[in-house]
């Protein structure tokens, strides 16, 4: 495939408020990519202690090791470390262990945007 047969410019959608709205709401709806069993070995990638990862997320340094045997917590919580360890340069997809991401950095929100930030573990 020749390179002007590639389109480079990027689609525009016009969207109305409702509509915007509902996309929002789908967006926040997506399940995480992080899961429990992928906190111990993302600590163990970029080589921080469960106090480190509580300092940077905001999760209490008890809620830590709940998640790393196996509990999910609240949404926001699982949230929280995502972000905290995605800002780091990890991803994180089911069934796989944390990747290294390079350049890229997940998609997942600040959880203090979300209604029940003040409900972290």
């Amino acid at each position: 495939m020749s390179a002007d047969a590639i389109d480079t410019q990027p689609i525009r959608l016009v969207l109305d408020d409702e509509q915007l709205e509902a996309m929002e709401w789908l967006m926040e709806q997506l399940p995480l990519g992080f899961l429990p069993y992928h906190c111990a070995p993302a600590r163990s990638l970029l080589g921080w202690s469960v106090e480190a990862l509580a300092f940077r997320s905001g999760v209490s340094p008890g809620a830590i090791p709940s998640i790393e045997n196996g509990a999910e917590l609240r949404r926001v919580t699982m949230q929280a470390l995502a972000h905290a360890l995605e800002a780091k340069g990890l991803m994180f997809f089911p069934s796989h262990p944390p990747l290294r991401a390079g350049n890229c950095r997940g998609a997942t929100p600040h959880p203090s945007t979300m209604d029940d930030f003040h409900l972290i573990e």
